[in-house]
């Protein structure tokens, strides 16, 4: 049977057990945490205590918000998975689900969900952003920037209609800026290779576990300076830039030119062997 235990003992109980969770999350243990919210799930599932629907909610929103901060796509689907399951249908959490898979590379799945939504009264602008996102991966431009422009009118400040760019305006681009660098780097990164993108392929983002976010800006693949590589291509040093999702965060072309910098420059810095830390305190995170 399960325990009973008194008031006070199991809001103390559920009190430590999310401090371990958030000790974790603080320290990048993110496993760990979320081995602690699976322990905090299994023991209100096996404990005596009768939740409210209200209070239940209110949890599972307050554990969506965590994990979609921490950027963990694996515990929001689960969640709101789980959500839909204890709740029943509700279009904030599909919203939640649709959202993740997407963030998960699971673009099909995603796109059925987001679809669905958009004939419901849920005005969400990430939704119509998403799918234009989804309709640039199929190639379908002009059904992508539609749905840009609805997200955009939606939210104006939050999301941007990408500015026109392509392929070999952001080849001059990057050219440029690396002439900006320092002669001591750019003597090393002469013959680093680098390739621009429209946004990472479906292989790229599944070669990565996590899955590589479909909406990063750039990305250093191989080994740093100075470490033993291989023949293997994989091990081979080179950046990725992708200009479609640079485009998606600029306001206009000043703006691409300055994300598009950005990107370059924290990519060379991982080349170089700067880690996350160390690129934020360049002015490069």
């Amino acid at each position: 049977m399960p325990r009973e235990l008194p008031t006070d003992d199991w809001t103390e109980t559920i009190g430590r057990r999310y401090r371990r969770f958030v000790d974790r999350m603080q320290k990048g243990e993110l496993n760990a945490a979320a081995e602690e919210f699976a322990r905090l799930c299994h023991w209100m599932q096996k404990s005596s205590l009768k939740f409210s629907n209200r209070m239940m909610a209110a949890f599972t929103e307050g554990w969506l918000e965590v994990f979609w901060q921490c950027r963990r796509w694996d515990l929001v689907l689960k969640v709101s998975e789980d959500a839909e399951s204890y709740f029943g249908d509700d279009p904030e959490w599909r919203f939640a689900r649709g959202e993740a898979l997407f963030y998960l590379g699971r673009f099909d799945e995603a796109r059925e969900i987001l679809e669905k939504l958009t004939h419901e009264d849920f005005d969400e602008p990430m939704v119509f952003y998403l799918l234009a996102c989804l309709a640039e991966r199929r190639h379908n431009e002009q059904e992508a920037l539609r749905l840009f422009q609805t997200a955009n009118k939606l939210d104006s400040k939050s999301m941007l209609v990408p500015v026109p760019v392509n392929e070999q305006e952001v080849e001059t681009l990057y050219r440029e800026c690396l002439d900006e660098l320092p002669e001591k780097i750019a003597w090393h990164v002469k013959e680093l290779p680098i390739f621009v993108d429209a946004f990472p392929s479906d292989e790229l983002i599944h070669s990565m576990d996590p899955p590589l976010d479909p909406l990063v800006l750039g990305v250093f693949l191989g080994e740093p300076m100075g470490n033993e590589t291989t023949p293997w291509p994989s091990d081979q040093p080179r950046i990725l830039l992708f200009h479609k999702n640079i485009a998606k965060i600029a306001g206009d072309f000043d703006a691409l030119e300055d994300e598009l910098r950005r990107t370059l420059f924290h990519e060379v810095g991982h080349y170089l062997g700067f880690d996350e830390d160390q690129l934020e305190e360049m002015g490069l995170a």
